[in-house]
């Protein structure tokens, strides 16, 4: 017998990046390669779990390298993005596929594994 797998739907809060912050990007990502502009993401969307915080998280741009981690903003409710950082990436992989998450680590909520972008239906 298959047990179907529990999956949580995505937060999706969706925001633009700010133009300033992608010039930031590109410098702070420097250090670890050359990125490309087109590379620095602009529509940004929160992937995490559904949660009840008012700080959105998006990724913004993966650093080049391996355990470099990748450059991540957040912004509440009714604001927008004001600066980035740079986040250790999840070092969770599922058991079975041995997907990486694809998260920051320490996220709240689910592994991007057990999420789903489609909404959940209630029974």
């Amino acid at each position: 017998m298959t047990h179907a797998k529990t999956l949580f739907p995505i937060c999706g809060q969706a925001i633009r990046l700010p133009e300033h912050l992608v010039g930031e990007a590109i410098r702070l990502a420097g250090e670890h390669g050359a990125p490309d502009e087109p590379d620095v993401e602009r529509d940004l969307r929160c992937y995490l779990q559904i949660h009840d915080s008012r700080h959105h998280f998006a990724l913004v741009l993966d650093l080049a390298g391996a355990a470099t981690g990748a450059l991540w903003t957040r912004w509440a409710e009714a604001d927008s993005p004001g600066a980035l950082e740079i986040l250790p990436d999840c070092s969770y992989a599922d058991p079975e596929s041995r997907e990486p998450c694809s998260e920051f680590a320490n996220h709240p909520g689910a592994h991007t594994h057990q999420l789903t972008a489609a909404p959940v239906e209630s029974s």
